[in-house]
């Protein structure tokens, strides 16, 4: 039993962070089953969640502090910047990438991404 409020605190902040991993995982990496037959196949999948958690929570550490995106969620950025495409020709024009809008360029800004057209 914890008697000191401050280690009390950071306990129960740990947790939820746990707890919210977790969720993240069951809700929205749709983990609830893994429907998975052999046990290398499993490793790999969870390996690639364990790597999708760690992106989901780099991108919520990120917005968190920023004013302009607090409002999202790590769901609607990836929405938002799902639309964004690369393409690359070969000669004179090298890499192009489809047009970027105020609030993509906002996503952007606040991940320190340039996109050099």
């Amino acid at each position: 039993m914890i008697k000191d409020p401050i280690e009390a605190l950071h306990t129960y902040r740990t947790r939820e962070v746990v707890e919210s991993g977790f969720d993240d995982m069951k809700n929205q990496l749709d983990m609830k089953r893994l429907r998975i037959h052999s046990s290398s196949a499993m490793d790999a999948k969870i390996f690639l969640h364990f790597l999708a958690l760690i992106f989901i929570c780099r991108v919520r550490d990120t917005i968190r502090p920023n004013r302009k995106l607090r409002n999202y969620t790590v769901r609607k950025i990836m929405e938002l910047m799902e639309t964004l495409v690369r393409i690359k020709y070969s000669g004179i024009y090298g890499r192009l990438y489809t047009e970027t809008g105020p609030t993509q360029r906002k996503i952007l800004d606040a991940f320190g991404i340039d996109l050099i057209t």
